[in-house]
């Protein structure tokens, strides 16, 4: 079996999902750190040729900002005692 030697084994992934942390200035820089990961192209989402990853990122913005809308809108429509 070989072994890779420029791998880090302790190095951090950000697919772990670690918990966010009580203290608000690192909260805010962790879930800015996972927008800006989110917005990196990837091969499965890669960037379009007109598009920058500050344009990316407010997409990604408005698209959860919207799909938190909808979600607030089912929730207020199925009345209580629904589990959505």
């Amino acid at each position: 079996m070989s072994v890779d030697p420029h791998v880090d084994y302790h190095s951090h992934d950000p697919k772990d999902e670690e918990p966010l942390s009580d203290n608000p200035a690192i909260r805010e820089a962790q879930l800015h750190e996972r927008r800006m990961r989110r917005a990196l192209a990837s091969k499965e989402d890669p960037m379009h040729d007109d598009e920058s990853t500050v344009e990316r990122m407010r997409r990604q913005a408005a698209e959860d900002d919207e799909a938190e809308r909808t979600r607030e809108e089912t929730e207020r429509d199925a009345g209580p005692g629904y589990d959505i």
